[in-house]
C-alpha cells in the first residue's frame, strides 16, 4: 500500500471482527525501550496525575523488576525508523508498550466505572461497551498492549521544549481521543495527520478511537494489512 491508500485505510469505519486474527505466536522477545536521539522514553506512570499511570504504579509496586517501557523487537526497530521521519526538532515521546494483564483489566473496569460516574443512569453493559472502545477487553480479543505489539506516545518540539498539540490528553475516553474527530484545529489536525503518517510508513497500524496508540503484529495489524493472522500473543512475563 501506498502512504495514501494507508492513510485512507486508517479512516475506515469497518466493523471488525478480530477472532478471525488469532496469533501465530511468533517468538519475538520484548526488549526495554531507551532513550535515543528522537525517542524519549518517560512512561506514563512517571507523568503526574497521569489516569492510566495511576493503575501501573500499583503493579510496579509489587513487581520492581518491571522498571521501564517493554516492547516486541520489531516494534522497537520500527519505532526507530518512524521516530527519524519527523522532523528535525521533534522528537516521538514513548508512555507505554507492554501492558501486564492485570494491569489491563484494571484499566477496562476502571473505564466502565468512571463511565457510570459521568452516566448514572447507564448499565452495567453499557459502561462495559463504552470502556470496550478505549481499552481491549482480553476475554474477548488479544489486547495489543498485552502483546507487547502496540505503544502510546506523543511527539515533542524540542526547539519549543514542549508536547505538541494533538487536541486531546492520552488516555481521554471521549470522542476527541478518535483519531479523525472533527472539531479540532488546522493545526491540531496536522500534528495527527504528521504523527499518523511516520507511523503508518514505518509499517504500523493506526487506532481508529486513540489518536496516540500505533501497533506491529497485533489483531489491528492484521486486519490493517490485510493478513490472515496476527504475529503476537500475550504475555505476562517478561521474555
Amino acid at each position: 500500500m501506498t502512504i495514501e491508500e494507508k492513510i485512507e485505510r486508517s479512516k475506515s469505519q469497518e466493523r471488525i471482527d478480530f477472532s478471525k486474527y488469532q496469533s501465530a505466536g511468533q517468538d519475538d522477545p520484548l526488549v526495554k525501550l531507551e532513550d535515543s536521539e528522537k525517542i524519549l522514553v518517560e512512561p506514563c506512570w512517571t507523568v503526574d496525575g497521569d489516569w492510566e499511570g495511576e493503575r501501573y504504579r500499583d503493579y510496579i509496586a509489587d513487581h520492581p523488576e518491571y522498571d521501564g517501557v517493554y516492547v516486541r523487537t520489531e516494534l522497537a526497530t520500527r519505532l526507530q525508523t518512524a521516530a527519524q521521519s519527523l522532523p528535525n526538532n521533534y522528537r516521538l515521546v514513548v508512555r507505554a508498550g507492554h501492558r501486564p494483564i492485570e494491569v489491563q483489566r484494571r484499566i477496562l473496569i476502571d473505564c466502565a466505572d468512571d463511565y457510570k460516574i459521568d452516566y448514572p443512569g447507564a448499565s452495567d453493559k453499557e459502561a462495559l461497551e463504552h470502556a470496550r472502545t478505549f481499552v481491549s477487553d482480553p476475554d474477548l480479543t488479544l489486547p495489543p498492549h498485552v502483546c507487547g505489539a502496540a505503544v502510546d506516545v506523543e511527539v515533542m518540539d524540542t526547539k519549543e521544549g514542549k508536547l505538541l498539540d494533538f487536541g486531546s490528553t492520552l488516555n481521554d475516553d471521549s470522542e476527541k481521543s478518535f483519531l479523525y474527530y472533527p472539531d479540532l484545529t488546522k493545526e491540531q489536525k496536522d500534528n495527527r495527520l504528521m504523527l499518523v503518517a511516520a507511523m503508518l510508513n514505518a509499517g504500523l497500524a493506526s487506532c481508529k478511537p486513540e489518536w496516540w496508540h500505533f501497533s506491529y503484529g497485533d489483531q489491528v495489524w492484521a486486519w490493517f494489512y490485510e493478513y490472515d493472522q496476527s504475529l503476537y500473543s500475550p504475555v505476562d512475563v517478561l521474555l
